[in-house]
């Protein structure tokens, strides 16, 4: 029984083997464990799961709460008891993406040890959700027959490699129940877990394990060949643990190659070796990458996170990027590596008691290497400034991951000029117009050190070969006037400008046009007919994107706030709710993935899109920095801005490798000027000029180039751009 065993007060995995000096024995002799767990992951459900295999022996019941992400109209909703199905729905997806994208021994050996647990009618599975980010709770009541218990409660390193347990750090406080002195810890946590388990608690909902995730659950166990024993668990931690060569404190772990990354062998490119060396000989550790989208830029700057970490003792290195969900790509590949990156992103309550300790940590000496990602947004915030500042220039490694948006002025005085180690990484580094972001741009990071291009990525058969359907679609007559009209007064704009110097961002009149003939050629109207010519002819495919164009977001994200026109909004709007309702009349299954989706629904979305549950999505320009969706195989860009940067960016959303994916399809529709405008003025030509030049460009490297080129080539002559091809 309990009392029979003797248990130490504090466990670290740094120095016990918590899974069989705690765990094995006090489950062993336990009829009942209540298991907490802060938030779904693959490493939360194998740590809540660790030695659950002994309960395949005796009679013991379990009763399991995971925590997952919430919005707030979600708990809103279940309160009032709506959209429970929905939501528990949206959760369940989630959950078994989680479970699919884990191939680890010890994972699936504990996970089909759950599954055999539930199907069998021993375990009992709830979801709480909690408003704020992530149900946090981390707990344990292990009860025997004779009614007595154990208390457990404590922290583990909730990360992608946590899984192994020499990378799991984990430290736990162990209170007996039956001992008075410790009823000040005990009841609290047993009242508690009573409580979250009868949704009595505040500001969480709790609900039922999504039917989904139950059927697959009794799939797996159905399908079991073998009865989950706790020495087959021990056998294969131990040969983790001893594959791994023993224990990682969190204080002293720095960062590793991993010798697979999603099931194969890791091995850098000759491309992302030739860059790391150009910017340590050039630059001398600082430079701009400028890497083909779908290169493997983060990949390359984690070897020099890597490489640079072992030549220099307690370095930071910080990556700074402009979105979220790039945010979660960065430190998802960063745990790869033996990184436990600090996200600095969502509530502050999450990350900043954390940054705090590492950074003082690392100013005493205690911490040998701390790694942050943090979104842009928060980079700017007096808390995340005031710990960036205390770091030692001669101990950061910056990182800015499309660092293109640090050109902005929105960034003067939040970049650390501190900083020793600079690299930063852009598929579009300078801006097309404005030479004065590339200076800035410059002067904070360096030259550019290294290029990597389309051409030479296709070639070395790192990005996928694709073919190319170019579609010309003319203006309408008004749509021409309105056109030539706009273009006359940029291109007189911008020879004043020139002349009197200063930045074209600064010129708010020049940036107005600039819109208003960016939504004009983004919704002209006949591309919908165009689009519907081609949809009539095509089943329903999976893994397909239609990018529409909004107007006012076509300008760069750091910029848009400077526009208060709400109608550029409504019209960009109106193209994408037309396009999707087009594709439900032809029986395609469609998402929206666009600003209002919250990120529950883009994560949810996305993997779905991977999966093949949809057939296609319809975005604005979420989708054109960073955010990874290789299994997209067939595009439709019905508009994109002049700004090349934003085309270089969806060409390589579309050319990432995937498994199966053999070639890519894409179709480009371009606006030119209708026939008998040849008299048009020369700035408006100039511009249609310059869309043909990118687009024969592009239609060069395709795999169909004679073909699209007879669909070019009659605008092509018009425009004297023969020679482009």
């Amino acid at each position: 029984m309990l009392r029979d065993l003797q248990f130490k007060g504090v466990y670290k995995s740094d120095l016990d083997n918590i899974l069989e000096d705690f765990y094995f024995p006090a489950l062993k002799v336990a009829n009942r464990y209540d298991r907490a767990v802060g938030y779904f992951s693959a490493s939360t459900i194998s740590c809540a799961a660790q030695a659950l295999s002994v309960f395949v022996k005796n009679q013991g019941h379990i009763r399991l709460v995971l925590g997952a992400f919430s919005e707030k109209r979600d708990l809103d909703a279940i309160a009032e008891g709506h959209r429970q199905r929905e939501i528990a729905d949206m959760i369940g997806a989630e959950l078994l993406a989680t479970i699919a994208n884990v191939s680890d021994d010890l994972f699936q050996n504990r996970f089909e040890t759950l599954a055999w647990l539930v199907g069998h009618g021993r375990m009992d599975v709830k979801i709480a959700l909690r408003e704020r980010g992530m149900y946090h709770d981390k707990v344990g009541i292990i009860g025997d027959q004779n009614c007595d218990f154990v208390v457990f409660s404590g922290s583990a390193n909730e990360s992608t490699h946590a899984l192994l347990p020499t990378y799991n750090y984990e430290s736990i406080n162990v209170f007996p129940a039956w001992k008075p002195e410790l009823d000040v810890y005990t009841k609290p946590h047993i009242d508690s877990f009573d409580r979250l388990w009868r949704n009595r608690s505040p500001s969480t909902a709790v609900i039922d394990i999504p039917t989904a995730v139950r059927e697959h659950l009794i799939s797996v166990s159905r399908a079991l060949r073998y009865t989950p024993d706790p020495e087959i668990e021990a056998a294969i931690a131990a040969k983790v643990r001893e594959k791994t060569r023993g224990p990682l404190s969190t204080t002293s772990s720095k960062p590793i190659e991993p010798k697979t990354i999603n099931g194969q062998p890791f091995e850098m490119r000759p491309h992302q070796i030739a860059a790391l060396d150009a910017w340590r000989a050039k630059g001398d550790f600082q430079g701009i990458l400028d890497l083909a989208t779908g290169a493997g830029k983060t990949i390359t700057a984690a070897h020099a996170i890597v490489r640079l970490s072992a030549k220099i003792d307690s370095l930071a290195c910080v990556i700074a990027v402009p979105y979220q969900n790039l945010a979660d790509q960065w430190a998802d590949i960063l745990s790869a590596f033996n990184i436990d990156a600090i996200r600095c992103y969502v509530s502050r309550g999450q990350w900043l008691d954390r940054l705090q300790e590492n950074v003082h940590e690392l100013l005493m000496g205690s911490r040998k290497f701390v790694a942050v990602v943090v979104v842009n947004r928060t980079l700017k915030t007096p808390e995340f400034q005031e710990n960036l500042k205390r770091i030692r220039g001669n101990r950061l490694f910056w990182i800015g991951d499309e660092c293109h948006h640090h050109s902005s002025q929105a960034y003067n005085g939040f970049l650390p000029e501190q900083a020793r180690y600079r690299l930063g990484l852009s598929a579009t580094p300078e801006h097309y117009l404005d030479e004065e972001r590339n200076e800035r741009l410059r002067k904070f990071y360096g030259e550019v050190v290294f290029r990597y291009t389309l051409r030479q990525a296709i070639e070395d058969k790192v990005l996928t070969p694709y073919r190319y359907y170019p579609h010309l679609v003319a203006l309408t007559g008004i749509e021409t006037e309105q056109f030539v009209e706009l273009s006359d007064q940029i291109g007189q704009l911008l020879a004043r400008q020139k002349d009197a110097g200063g930045s074209i961002r600064e010129n708010t009149q020049l940036k107005a046009l600039l819109i208003r003939r960016a939504r004009l050629v983004g919704a002209a109207a006949n591309k919908l007919p165009a689009l519907t010519t081609i949809l009539d002819s095509v089943k329903p495919l999976s893994h397909t994107l239609f990018y529409c164009g909004d107007g006012i977001v076509e300008a760069d994200d750091d910029d848009a706030n400077d526009s208060d026109d709400d109608d550029a909004v409504w019209v960009g709007q109106r193209q994408i709710e037309a396009t999707s309702s087009l594709l439900h009349r032809l029986g395609w299954d469609v998402s929206r993935f666009t600003a209002r989706e919250s990120r529950g629904e883009r994560d949810r979305i996305l993997e779905n899109f991977r999966l093949g549950l949809i057939d296609a999505m319809v975005a604005i320009r979420c989708l054109d920095e960073g955010i990874d969706v290789p299994a997209c195989s067939t595009a439709y860009i019905l508009a994109s801005s002049r700004d090349p940067r934003q085309f270089v960016q969806r060409r390589g959303r579309i050319l990432r490798r995937y498994p199966g994916k053999e070639m890519a399809t894409i179709h480009d529709f371009i606006v030119v000027l209708p026939d008998g405008q040849e008299g048009a003025s020369d700035h408006a030509k100039r511009l249609i000029k310059s869309e043909l030049a990118r687009v024969a460009e592009f239609s060069s490297l395709s795999e169909n180039r004679a073909e699209s080129y007879e669909t070019l080539r009659p605008a092509l002559q018009r425009y004297d751009l023969t020679h482009s091809i």
